[in-house]
């Protein structure tokens, strides 16, 4: 009993000695017990990317004019076009300069796009279906930007027979690959179906503005390597590996996610969404069923709006470095962590509702300035630990197992608003070094 009363009078001791050291100054809130408002400057952030030029006028283009446009009629086993920008060789048509193509009907073999580097084609589904039984179905070799356009009220299908067979220098691994931009978009529908591989995979950017999209992927289901951009559309996504992915190891700078809006439902073995760099949401409708992490960036993640329900083994929402949520409805149920950041994580908005986790909230520092956030935990509500991932420090109110303070100056926790509900097996906030309550509702 002394030992437990010594230990919530260190725990109240540091307390108020967190907001005696802040009262003259709402935002100030150091590591190092001083004040300093670069430490909340995670709170203030609404964009990690220059979103501005993020999208085209040309990738929210869906329409073509049929009379300006080339004809392709797919039969089987070859195809037909009047064209001389396009060659046929038996199962294999490629087109080879700029222009729309309109494709239709069956095809057992493969659509290759090998125009020049500066040439833009739209190359517009209306009802096909095609299979390789070796390679992609639709394979951009060289060209400057492909735009896949789904034409009205079309149904296509894209499949891979169940192998990938070299036919050149490159690893053509999906069933659309481009080496190119590659956009998407339309107002029909597309299944793809890769037993083998990846659904889309563009080696620079992918783009997505519209379009409903039916994916089944061994690997991943869209990935880009410089970016993935999502303006719209609606995604099915079952993958092997990760719904959505980004990742440059020539550039870190790249890898990147931005999803600006869409409908997104997703069973995957891996990640939901992950971005190697940086992961910006600013709306959307999320249904995420993972094995690993449900939205993950490895430099910092940023939600300013949308609605997601996740269902993840490991943590919902985690970032390498910084993590900040601005809005957004939240209903997740977790293995792990409902949010971890390595460094940095911020809430100033939204609707927040964890049903089951390890560990509801944790970061190197924590900072808390609005929303609503309801959380059920079966370690620590709120954990301010150091490291890397820290899953649950030993002790009472930071104590380590060894009965000597666990503390550190890189550690804090910082609640200045917001209404917190906390169901906690553990502890409810445990914060590895300061602790600073200057407003807000906490139960």
């Amino acid at each position: 009993m002394r030992k437990r009363m010594i230990a919530i009078l260190m725990l109240l001791i540091l307390v108020l000695g967190g907001c005696k050291g802040n009262t003259s100054n709402g935002n100030n809130a150091s590591g190092d017990g001083t004040g300093s408002t670069d430490d909340v400057n995670a709170a203030e952030l609404t964009t990690l990317l220059d979103t501005a030029d993020m999208f085209t006028n040309r990738d929210y283009e869906v329409g073509y004019d049929e009379n300006e446009s080339t004809a392709i009629v797919l039969k089987g086993s070859t195809a037909e076009c009047s064209s001389d920008a396009v060659e046929v060789s038996g199962s294999t048509v490629t087109i080879t300069e700029e222009g729309t193509y309109i494709l239709s009907g069956t095809l057992n073999g493969m659509i290759v796009v090998n125009a020049e580097k500066t040439d833009k084609l739209q190359l517009v589904l209306n009802g096909v279906s095609i299979e390789s039984e070796t390679s992609a179905a639709i394979y951009i070799l060289q060209a400057d930007k492909v735009f896949l356009t789904l034409a009205p009220g079309s149904a296509n299908t894209l499949k891979n027979g169940g192998t990938f067979t070299a036919i050149d220098d490159n690893n053509i691994d999906a069933v659309i690959f481009s080496k190119e931009d590659l956009t998407l978009n339309g107002q029909g529908s597309l299944t793809i179906e890769s037993p083998a591989g990846h659904g889309v995979v563009s080696k620079d950017d992918l783009v997505v503005t519209s379009g409903t999209y039916a994916i089944t992927a061994a690997s991943h289901g869209l990935s880009g390597k410089d970016s993935v951009r999502i303006a719209g559309g609606t995604f099915d996504i079952t993958a092997g590996k990760d719904g959505i992915h980004a990742e440059n190891s020539d550039d870190t700078t790249l890898g990147f996610v931005y999803i600006l809006n869409g409908t997104f439902q997703f069973t995957a073995e891996g990640d939901g969404v992950s971005a190697a760099s940086n992961l910006q949401v600013n709306g959307g409708n999320f249904t995420l069923v993972t094995g690993a992490k449900g939205l993950k960036a490895g430099t910092a993640l940023l939600v300013n709006a949308g609605s997601f329900h996740i269902d993840s083994a490991d943590d919902a929402l985690h970032s390498n470095g910084s993590l900040t949520v601005n809005g957004g409805t939240f209903e997740m149920a977790t293995g792990d962590d409902g949010m971890h950041a390595d460094e940095q994580l911020a809430i100033t908005g939204g609707t927040i509702n964890i049903t089951k986790s390890y560990e509801g909230i944790e970061g190197l520092t924590i900072t808390i300035s609005g929303g609503e956030i309801t959380l059920v935990s079966s370690d620590d509500g709120l954990n301010a630990a150091g490291g890397n991932d820290q899953s649950g420090f030993g002790g009472f109110g930071g104590f380590g197992g060894n009965g000597e303070f666990g503390g550190s100056s890189d550690c804090w926790i910082r609640i200045t608003g917001g209404l917190l509900n906390i169901n906690a097996s553990g502890d409810g906030i445990d914060s590895n070094g300061m602790l600073y309550v200057d407003g807000g509702e906490i139960y």
